[in-house]
């Protein structure tokens, strides 16, 4: 996946923007505490301010872009948590999408060209249920048999099924239609959240929305933007501004990271279709905690504990990780309990627990000791990256808690 690199191309006019971001970094280091890398290493270059220093430099052509120089920077988590305490407001996740993009080398994440390819993911999904119906991956979870592989890593985080029916293009309103919404797929939720996605589409529709689900959408783009790769990105966000209908008043995602980048296409296109785009998305948490329910639509009780995870993505860019708790409370009797350390970072950041897998399992450890002590019977995740990570964690570690959505566990109480 990585390979050595030619001379820097820029590709659009990244430069001045580039330059215009870091000027605004004033060195205060009040970032330092909050980023998950520097904790880890005690390293300036590993830092958000240090990171801001050698941006600069290449932008301003005192610095080579050697190989060196680029892993700090491929490190770097993209968490925002930096950009959530920046006394200066500095937009650091556009700041290091742009640079990635002026420095990328024009290789391929295998990753992302799969799952955004339709053809692709219908092949990978009759292999995984293949994989699954026979046992196989139990088996392979349980022994650890592919190791610490990327394919090992992704298995252990591997959901118990995948076997779930596609999902219809329209679902009408129960009772008065009080709205229209889009649910948005992407290429994760296709793949391995068909059933979140029933039980998202079946809670919409309680609820009095009438539900779309654009046939023509595809990948967000999340995995091209974090491997540089913005022309691809860019491709895919107009193929989702043409696929979805104008009369859905909200486009909701049920991942936070997809739900993060459609929410700044705006920044990724710059034109008026994407900002009217962008203004539209809601993650499907803070939707269905901002609209009234009806007093018919009962829950039932559920006397355990569930611990919530807030994923950087909806706490440090959507800033939406309140709803969380206030959709669990719903259901009666459950204890819920946040999950120390959630100002930082899983370790999961889309590819990263792949391609960085020291560092993304050093910050998940913490993670894993707070869910030992706590012991919940549920932990909640509304990310699939983080949701993967924290389940092959906890398998490792042996301990027996469920990881799901706080939409599907909601679902399961109806």
């Amino acid at each position: 996946m990585r390979c050595c690199f030619p001379a820097v191309t820029p590709t659009l006019n990244l430069l001045p923007q580039i330059l215009a971001d870091a000027d605004r970094c004033v060195l205060c280091g009040m970032c330092l505490p909050h980023c998950p890398t520097y904790g880890l290493s005690h390293n300036e270059a590993e830092s958000p301010r240090g990171r801001i220093s050698l941006m600069l430099a290449v932008a301003r052509g005192q610095l080579e872009p050697t190989a060196g120089l680029r892993g700090h920077l491929e490190r770097c988590l993209g968490c925002r948590a930096c950009e959530a305490m920046c006394p200066s407001l500095v937009p650091y996740g556009r700041l290091l999408r742009n640079t990635r993009e002026y420095l990328h080398r024009h290789e391929h994440s295998r990753l992302a060209d799969t799952l955004a390819t339709p053809a692709r993911r219908t092949l990978l999904r009759g292999a995984l249920r293949l994989f699954q119906a026979s046992g196989l991956q139990r088996v392979t979870q349980q022994l650890h048999l592919l190791g610490h592989s990327a394919a090992g890593r992704l298995v252990q985080g591997l959901p118990a099924t995948t076997a779930a029916p596609a999902l219809p293009e329209f679902t009408p309103a129960q009772g008065k239609e009080r709205g229209q919404v889009a649910l948005f797929t992407g290429c994760t939720g296709d793949l391995l959240q068909r059933a979140l996605l029933h039980d998202a589409r079946r809670l919409l529709s309680a609820l009095g929305y009438a539900v779309h689900v654009p046939p023509q959408q595809g990948c967000c783009g999340a995995l091209h933007v974090q491997q540089g790769d913005g022309a691809t990105a860019r491709r895919l966000a107009r193929q989702n501004l043409a696929a979805f209908p104008a009369a859905a008043e909200a486009i909701i995602s049920v991942a936070s990271g997809c739900g993060a980048l459609l929410h700044e296409y705006d920044q990724l296109l710059e034109d008026e279709q994407a900002a009217g785009f962008a203004q539209r998305v809601v993650d499907i948490n803070a939707f269905l905690a901002g609209v009234e329910w009806p007093e018919s639509l009962m829950l039932r009780p559920l006397a355990q504990k569930v611990a919530v995870h807030e994923s950087c993505t909806l706490r440090n860019v959507l800033h939406g990780q309140k709803a969380l708790y206030a959709l669990l409370r719903r259901i009666p009797q459950l204890e819920v309990v946040e999950l120390p350390h959630n100002d930082r970072c899983c370790g999961a950041a889309g590819s990263y627990l792949i391609e960085q897998p020291a560092a993304a399992d050093a910050l998940r450890a913490d993670k894993i000791a707070a869910t030992a002590v706590l012991q919940p019977q549920w932990l909640a995740s509304a990310n699939i990256g983080c949701a993967m990570h924290l389940a092959a964690g906890l398998r490792e570690a042996g301990l027996a808690v469920e990881v799901v959505h706080p939409v599907s566990l909601l679902a399961r109480q109806l």
